[in-house]
């Protein structure tokens, strides 16, 4: 079985010193969207860290859940929204230092799924403890304002996705 995996990121020798073992997380999100009555298409967004990075929602896949069952569940978690699946986007990942109540910082390689996500109900809020903000972006607005790269990615992806099926 081939156990091939990402390279690591750049170590420091005295974090290498530290270093005790690599994590492997599983997460997924969505894209969620809708149009409005005068068909603008716009894009959920999530806000954290006091509302300095805005970026999609996402979380964890839980034992016995789907990736998809998991992009569903933490959009209207984390934005208030019920959805219906478009699809599969595409899976990032990336490495980061968890420091979180930690002695020594554990190094995470974590892997997300993201799924395009039609709204169908709800109302967008922000009461979910991981949340500072939610809001509605154009696709313009939600390229310019997301965090991350891997994420902007993702977004475009959507994009030329829903051009397939009409126009913007």
């Amino acid at each position: 079985m081939d156990d091939a995996r990402p390279p690591l990121p750049e170590i420091s020798p005295e974090t290498q010193k530290r270093w005790r073992h690599t994590r492997q997380d599983h997460s997924a999100g969505g894209v969620a969207y809708r149009r409005t009555t005068t068909d603008t298409l716009e894009l959920a967004l999530i806000a954290t860290h006091g509302g300095n990075r805005w970026q999609l929602p996402k979380g964890s896949v839980e034992p016995g859940e789907t990736s998809l069952g998991t992009a569903m569940r933490e959009v209207e978690e984390e934005a208030g929204l019920q959805t219906a699946d478009e699809g599969f986007l595409k899976t990032i990942d990336y490495w980061y230092w968890d420091t979180y109540r930690k002695e020594v910082p554990e190094l995470v390689h974590k892997r997300v799924d993201f799924y395009l996500l039609r709204m169908t109900g709800g109302e967008l809020s922000d009461a979910s403890y991981e949340v500072d903000s939610v809001a509605w972006f154009t696709p313009k607005q939600a390229l310019q304002v997301l965090t991350f790269a891997g994420e902007r990615a993702v977004v475009q992806l959507a994009l030329e996705r829903l051009n397939t099926k009409t126009e913007l």
